[in-house]
């Protein structure tokens, strides 16, 4: 295991943010392609190495069984390669929700603003901004921001004020 990934899992023990460990999202999600529509305009242009593309009105992106609702989103996009670096999806609110199992739990959150990318080791991250709440099977979290591993079910950073509950695992 790398030292990066044991610091990080060893950070999330140690604060105590672990929703449930037992759960994480449908491995398929990740290997699923992202798709988008929307129901306003659509623009791109190219700054640098980024192509980007904005769009309006109703936005949806899903990928597998995530799937983020807002009003507008800009999708960032390697230009040489047209990789998918990172989604930002505004709203009033921004809705997120993901099957974590086969037994079809869902998690759901909501924020004014949530950024979706995949991280240095290929794990899927949303960071739900201004007003952030998540909510999973088992737990719950409001807080000003969240950072969210989906792939684990993890809350890896939390911005406060906070508040929440966490139930009780099984043995």
């Amino acid at each position: 295991m790398s030292r990066q990934l044991t610091s990080i899992l060893k950070l999330a023990a140690c604060l105590g943010i672990i929703l449930q460990p037992s759960i994480s999202a449908l491995e398929s999600d990740g290997d699923q392609q992202v798709l988008w529509s929307s129901e306003g305009d659509s623009t791109m242009s190219i700054q640098g190495n980024i192509r980007i593309l904005e769009m309006s009105a109703n936005v949806r992106v899903t990928q597998g069984t995530l799937e983020i609702l807002g009003d507008e989103a800009i999708f960032e996009y390697e230009a040489n390669s047209n990789e998918l670096k990172k989604v930002t999806v505004s709203g009033s609110p921004v809705r997120y929700q993901q099957q974590l199992d086969e037994d079809g739990a869902l998690v759901t959150g909501t924020s004014d603003m949530l950024l979706f990318y995949t991280d240095e080791l290929d794990e899927t991250i949303l960071e739900l901004l201004g007003n952030a709440n998540i909510e999973s099977p088992d737990s719950t979290m409001r807080c000003e921001a969240i950072v969210y591993i989906s792939d684990r079910d993890l809350i890896r950073e939390a911005t406060g004020p906070c508040q929440g509950t966490l139930s009780s695992q099984p043995n």
